[in-house]
């Protein structure tokens, strides 16, 4: 199975990246981020693919966001955010 690889988009400030793959089990739809993030910057990508957020998922809380969409086995997910 390939991943997709995507750049990484650089704001001028250290962006933190974390590999949530691990955490999809085909029914969840809250995932939680190692590291408490400023909110606003949470960058999603589902399988390569960027998302929006407010339309495909929302910043719960510093350290968790849920997806509007269920993510499955064999997908990928990863985020980029800065840091608190």
């Amino acid at each position: 199975m390939a991943r997709f690889i995507y750049p990484k988009i650089q704001t001028g400030t250290d962006m933190t990246e974390e590999d949530l793959t691990s955490e999809i089990n085909g029914e969840r739809t809250v995932f939680t981020v190692a590291n408490p993030y400023e909110g606003g910057t949470l960058r999603l990508y589902w399988n390569g693919q960027r998302q929006v957020r407010g339309e495909t998922f929302t910043e719960s809380t510093s350290t968790t966001f849920t997806t509007t969409f269920t993510p499955v086995t064999g997908d990928f997910l990863i985020i980029d955010y800065t840091q608190q």
